[in-house]
């Protein structure tokens, strides 16, 4: 099993004001949740931080904080709310998040889902569109729902874009799948992956959302199909089958403590790095770069990663190499004004290693 991660990446560093209004970059009181729902062990609250524009113009960045209520420790937490009509997902962080028939799922990250009773966590979202204050919900899996209820977070989750995608994951991870309502619940071949929990697809009219654990090194594929009621109606509507397939290799969790650590910053941008599986890497760079975002995924598996855009402290993020393989761990600049109806003139500053782990 891999060792649990806490989650430190708050929203915290962008100042609250007093008010919202429709036009001109405003921000929500500080501090005080909009709004606060219980449900499933957990309750889920959001601040907007702030809000620009208006209609298809506008937009908004708020923090939302999720609390373990039940008695017992959660290792996974979900958080879903209705997008207002014309509001899409922009970016975020220290979630996994998607949106599916104009609700919004937020899942943990693999190192915020831990969490004692009464402890916390937060995660970031900026959203487009028409203003409109989420109404949060939350579940986690410290207190078993009453009713049937989509699965809890994952640390890797997989959607419509991922078919064809090769996901690697370490023994004890698990694996969330977040399709369409018309897609029928996946199938597994392949004994590396054991199933958890399924719901929604064909023919409940609901987002499919359904979770795995990678119970032993190996190999597995996830597949299934969408499927409609017309097409059994007399005479069959002539809606084509969409198939989506996801390849899964699972690997052991490499020794900690044995490899090397090699420590990247600003100046070793565009450099080229070897490691070998064992080794830790830590990015170290300026509060105003986003989270590192790792490509492909599985070669490196983040431990930790705090600080950066848009908390004002210092970004710090630790990675494991866990196995053979060569990936992109990438970073870009920020600046809240960029995000203001009249953008200030702030040039974005890329920053990337290239990584190649050794065996």
């Amino acid at each position: 099993m891999i060792a649990s991660r806490r989650s430190v990446l708050t929203a915290s560093g962008i100042v609250a004001a007093t008010t919202v209004v429709a036009l001109g970059m405003t921000t929500v009181a500080g501090g005080a949740p909009a709004t606060a729902t219980a449900a499933g062990g957990c309750t889920a609250t959001v601040r907007v931080d702030s809000q620009w524009g208006s209609g298809a113009n506008g937009g908004q960045i708020s923090t939302f904080t999720v609390v373990n209520t039940a008695s017992s420790t959660a290792h996974r937490w979900t958080v879903t709310w209705p997008l207002a009509d014309g509001q899409r997902i922009v970016s975020s962080w220290n979630t996994s998040i998607g949106a599916t028939g104009g609700t919004a799922t937020a899942t943990n990250v693999a190192y915020n889902g831990v969490l004692a009773p009464g402890a916390s966590t937060t995660f970031g979202v900026q959203l487009a569109g028409p203003a409109s204050t989420p109404t949060p919900s939350c579940t986690n899996d410290a207190a078993p729902p009453t009713t049937v209820s989509p699965p809890s977070g994952a640390d890797v989750t997989v959607q419509e874009p991922d078919n064809q995608r090769t996901v690697t994951l370490l023994v004890g991870q698990t694996l969330g799948v977040a399709l369409a309502a018309d897609y029928l619940p996946p199938t597994v071949t392949g004994g590396a992956l054991s199933p958890l929990s399924a719901s929604g697809g064909y023919p409940t009219g609901q987002p499919l959302v359904a979770t795995f654990r990678a119970v032993t090194p190996g190999t597995a594929d996830l597949t299934t199909r969408t499927d409609h009621a017309c097409r059994y109606a007399t005479p069959p509507c002539a809606l084509p089958t969409v198939l989506w397939t996801v390849h899964v290799s699972v690997i052991e969790v490499p020794p900690t403590g044995t490899g090397q650590t090699v420590v990247v910053t600003a100046p070793d941008n565009q450099r080229d790095l070897t490691l070998h599986v064992g080794d830790t890497l830590v990015v170290s760079l300026a509060s105003n770069y986003l989270p590192p975002t790792v490509t492909p995924a599985g070669v490196v598996v983040a431990r930790e990663v705090t600080g950066g855009y848009p908390t004002n402290q210092p970004l710090v993020a630790r990675y494991l190499a866990t196995g053979p393989g060569r990936v992109d761990v990438a970073t870009i600049t920020d600046n809240i004004c960029r995000h203001a109806p009249t953008p200030c003139p702030s040039p974005q500053v890329r920053w990337v290693v290239h990584v190649t782990v050794t065996a």
